[in-house]
């Protein structure tokens, strides 16, 4: 058995991996492999997507206005400082205003029941 891998590299090198026990060759080389590492690398790039990574740093649960804002804070200093496309950020600032309409709609919504059922006035939309 070899202690380097027998494959060359891309560029015609030796490869410098060490063969997998029992094989000449490394996991990168090994042939039986190839539709297995095929599947990493799409894992792999599923995983590092920009929707992943979101997924990954953001709350589950409803946010409240104050944690909204801080995560826009975040944005802002990543876009401003080259770390975030500036597109992801104008992305998540449309999200946050529409999150904030939709929260702002249904609060007056629920004021506008109470007051009615104040006031004694049917509620038309359910009748």
């Amino acid at each position: 058995m070899a202690d380097r891998c027998l494959a060359t590299t891309r560029d015609g090198k030796p490869c410098s991996a060490r063969p997998r026990p029992g094989s000449d060759r490394c996991l990168w080389h090994a042939p039986e492999l190839a539709a297995q590492r095929a599947a990493w690398s799409q894992k792999g790039g599923r995983e590092k997507s920009n929707a992943s990574r979101a997924k990954k740093s953001l709350p589950a649960d409803i946010m409240i206005d104050a944690e909204l804002l801080s995560w826009l804070g975040v944005a802002f200093r990543a876009v401003i400082g080259g770390k975030m496309q500036p597109n992801v950020g104008t992305a998540a600032a449309s999200i946050a205003k529409a999150m904030v309409s939709v929260r702002q709609s249904s609060e007056l919504e629920d004021r506008l029941a109470e007051l009615e059922q104040r006031a004694g006035v049917i509620d038309r939309r359910s009748a």
